[in-house]
């Protein structure tokens, strides 16, 4: 299994960043890859809580559900959860349901670190990633795009 690592540094206050990651209004202005719109969100920020998104292309009706399971939270410097596609009802299904390669489910650790230093926080964010190396460039397009959009959205 591979590791994807993204760093940014925001400058913005620790609070403010971690409010981005965790607060539903907030995470919907920019929490979905280029090409893309956010059509759900919901957050319950409770270890063993779900965090649900649905990201919806902008030039067609196609839509990509997925979900986290919080697994551990230390505001405001640590957020973890487990990550899986699922249809729109939150049933995990595998990427085959939505046209990627793989039939098995997938559930992949997604690890969010903010450091702090004055005004200017640093995100580091480490995710499992057993998919294959194009998804893996997928992956990491779109966590940079989203990171593009945090940084427009609270930097």
């Amino acid at each position: 299994m591979q590791t994807l690592t993204i760093e940014r540094t925001i400058t913005a206050p620790i609070e403010k960043v971690w409010d981005a990651f965790t607060n539903p209004e907030v995470l919907k202005q920019w929490y979905t890859p280029q090409g893309m719109s956010n059509a759900f969100i919901s957050v319950d920020l409770t270890v063993g809580g779900k965090f649900r998104y649905c990201f919806k292309m902008k030039d067609g009706d196609a839509e990509f559900w997925g979900r986290g399971i919080y697994v551990k939270i230390d505001a405001p410097n640590y957020l973890a959860y487990r990550d899986s596609f699922t249809d729109a009802d939150g049933n995990d299904v595998a990427p085959s349901h939505f046209g990627m390669v793989g039939d098995a489910v997938i559930e992949t650790l997604v690890e969010i670190f903010l450091t702090s230093d004055g005004n200017t926080t640093t995100v580091k964010l480490v995710a499992e990633n057993p998919f294959d190396e194009k998804m893996t460039a997928d992956m990491t397009e779109g966590w940079n795009g989203m990171f593009d959009n945090l940084m427009k959205e609270v930097g």
